[in-house]
């Protein structure tokens, strides 16, 4: 009897062991289940920022368009002459027609040759040019839509970083800025826009990091970051403030370059966008809009493929 009585409480404290360290895997495994959703919606936002960031200044990041455009060709009947000249021949011979018949016939011939019209819709592959393009003539409507997609989005991402406990006051302060973000937009002034779109982007490296993703996530954030806020400064003529992000967007992607198990298979694209970051500051002794923008638009399309 002592024996069943020992035997039962060790097997019942056992069975507690195994449920709890079950339930102990199955919250780690949902924890990372959300923080991969996260990491992703984050990539989201980050995509719809710099969206807007770049159609603030009529800047694609790709090199071409296609644009589609119907014409209308116009081909002319070739039976309207040949029913002319029969009309004609038939009402020599019979020595004229009545004032009814030389209706018909005249309407029939009009009929017969009119026009034929078809349409056609033809592609075109334009050039996406920084240089040409003119920064004043921004699509406001396009830039309205995206940032009320970004306010939409941001209730869902709101709910899943607080579950992984992010910072509050982060939380909280995003939710502002995305204010500011959509009167500055709604009034269509520029340079807020520029302003509060940079702060905003700013918040993604913050909860990449309160979320624990990868270093490698969190430091192409960063640098993204010092490089938005480089290119907000731009409209402002505040060179010396592009100057110091950019310095800070260096630091922080020497830390991608140390990387080494991230960079074994990204040497190539890691290698050319440093160099594009240093092209980046060299051209910044001109203090040239236009330039700048050429070599933001180079490094952005690089670091995108990192």
């Amino acid at each position: 009897m002592r024996k069943n009585k020992v035997i039962f409480p060790i097997l019942f404290i056992i069975m507690i062991f195994i449920v709890s360290l079950t339930g102990c895997n199955n919250n780690e495994t949902t924890n990372e289940d959300t923080k991969s959703k996260i990491v992703q919606e984050l990539d989201y936002l980050d995509t719809q920022m710099i969206s807007i960031s770049n159609k603030l200044n009529n800047i694609s990041l790709q090199n071409y368009t296609i644009t589609s455009e119907e014409v209308s060709l116009e081909e002319e009947s070739s039976s309207g002459s040949s029913g002319g000249e029969s009309s004609g021949g038939e009402a020599s011979s019979q020595g004229g027609e009545s004032g009814e018949q030389q209706e018909k016939s005249s309407s029939q011939s009009q009929s017969d040759s009119e026009t034929e019209k078809s349409n056609i819709t033809t592609t075109k592959i334009e050039p996406e040019t920084v240089l040409e393009s003119d920064e004043n003539d921004i699509d406001w409507g396009s830039i309205k839509n995206e940032i009320e997609t970004i306010n939409e989005a941001w209730g869902i991402v709101l709910l899943d970083l607080s579950s992984l406990n992010a910072d509050n006051n982060d939380v909280l302060s995003f939710s502002n800025t995305l204010d500011d973000c959509i009167l500055s937009i709604k009034d269509e002034n520029k340079v807020d826009a520029l302003t509060n779109i940079a702060k905003l982007y700013s918040f993604i490296p913050k909860f990449e990091r309160e979320i624990s993703a990868t270093n490698s996530n969190q430091n192409i954030k960063q640098v993204k970051s010092y490089i938005i806020n480089a290119y907000s400064f731009v409209e402002k003529d505040d060179w010396t403030s592009i100057e110091t992000n950019m310095s800070e967007c260096e630091k922080t992607f020497n830390s991608i370059i140390n990387d080494m198990e991230y960079i074994k298979d990204k040497e190539y694209k890691v290698n050319r966008t440093y160099v594009l970051i240093k092209e980046l500051q060299n051209s910044l002794t001109y203090k040239d809009k236009k330039l700048f923008y050429v070599k933001y638009k180079n490094l952005m399309e690089s670091i995108n493929t990192l």
